[in-house]
């Protein structure tokens, strides 16, 4: 799947950040609705600050795992403008998803925010990009 022609590879990154973005949230909303992990983080860890800690860390790892089909097919449009492609698919989602940072930014102040939203929402997708080149630097893939 390997594209030279730049315009076409550019709109299927678009396309693929547009349906991941919507896969996400339907996807965050089943394991914020479903999973007992939570609870039992909050049953189990005495301080609120190693609790919101833990639970940032399983958000970022049960988010990466969707986020790894989207990120083989930016992998396979073209190695060296993955970068690019990874531009494309992410921020036109963080720009739709985090609007009102624009319009209130008051919202946005506190630094939990920050880190349970925002670096989400920017390293989710780049970071399964890296696992997958990994693997494939390595031939699993």
């Amino acid at each position: 799947m390997k594209s030279d022609n730049f315009p076409i590879a550019a709109s299927v990154a678009l396309a693929v950040g547009i349906l991941q973005t919507f896969l996400l949230q339907y996807f965050d909303a089943y394991i914020s609705a479903y999973s007992p992990v939570p609870i039992w983080l909050a049953s189990h860890v005495v301080s609120s600050f190693f609790l919101l800690l833990l639970l940032s860390l399983y958000t970022w790892t049960v988010s990466i795992l969707p986020c790894l089909p989207a990120a083989y097919i930016l992998c396979k449009l073209r190695p060296r403008k993955l970068f690019v492609y990874l531009i494309l698919a992410v921020v036109p989602s963080f720009l739709w998803q985090h609007r009102l940072l624009f319009i209130e930014p008051a919202r946005f102040s506190h630094f939990i925010v920050i880190v349970d939203s925002i670096l989400p929402a920017l390293f989710m997708l780049p970071a399964a990009a890296a696992i997958v080149r990994l693997a494939q630097r390595r031939k699993n893939v």
